[in-house]
């Protein structure tokens, strides 16, 4: 038995738990998974830590160390994208996301910019907000708080997720986030997943590349990621296919 060691964003650990039994069920290769921010496990990368496959929450933390020569190529593997959630009260249920979004009576939490590619993505979602309502985006972004995902973000508790624990512990009215989570999120009373408007919507791909390519269980690993049981897995579990 082999061990391979894999680093991958938070977001990827509900889906990547299953696939990984799988996958040492079907390989008889162990997996050692380290989950968190991929910019924080990029740049623990780049400063000497060597994991033999690196899964990110976007494309660019990958391409950055093809940049540098400790990898060949990334692979887009699959998809997400972003939704609110917000405190279960008819306040913040019965309006519509863009009115929410543009009042600024609430609230409003991300995960941390540059650390965290959730809170690029919510970046992004203030961009397209400015472009449809001039004004409004970059007063979304001056008042929003970025929670977690940061090097000095305080940690979340083992066993509760992110959007629930902030908007439970008052932190925040409305938090932006990974809609992969909406089924688990529903079972949480105190809050409630909207999606967001078609305008704000957008796709949110994930990559991944290989550190050690003399390593034939690694390739094992994301040949398994890859392939219809292990795609089947990450939709079951929440992402989206690829197309």
């Amino acid at each position: 038995m082999n061990k391979i060691t894999l680093f991958a964003a938070g977001s990827l650990r509900l889906a990547f738990t299953p696939l990984l039994v799988a996958f040492e069920q079907e390989s008889g290769h162990r997996v050692e998974a380290t989950f968190g921010p991929a910019g924080l496990l990029r740049e623990r990368i780049e400063q000497g830590e060597r994991p033999q496959v690196f899964a990110s929450a976007n494309l660019e933390h990958p391409q950055r160390l093809v940049a540098l020569g400790f990898a060949q190529a990334v692979q887009p593997f699959t998809r997400n994208r972003l939704c609110a959630t917000v405190r279960n009260i008819p306040k913040l249920t019965q309006p519509d996301v863009m009115t929410l979004l543009c009042d600024p009576q609430w609230r409003v939490g991300t995960s941390t910019p540059l650390a965290d590619p959730s809170g690029d993505y919510a970046q992004q979602l203030f961009d397209r907000l400015e472009q449809c309502l001039p004004g409004q985006g970059s007063a979304l972004r001056s008042r929003t708080v970025p929670l977690v995902g940061g090097p000095d973000s305080a940690p979340i508790p083992a066993g509760r997720l992110a959007a629930e624990y902030l908007l439970a512990e008052g932190l925040a009215d409305i938090f932006l986030g990974y809609a992969n989570y909406a089924d688990t999120l529903a079972a949480c009373a105190q809050v409630k997943v909207r999606r967001l408007p078609t305008v704000l919507d957008f796709k949110v791909i994930y990559g991944l590349c290989l550190l050690d390519e003399s390593c034939v269980a690694a390739w094992a690993l994301v040949a398994f990621i890859l392939s219809a049981q292990g795609q089947r897995i990450l939709q079951r579990m929440g992402m989206l296919a690829l197309d």
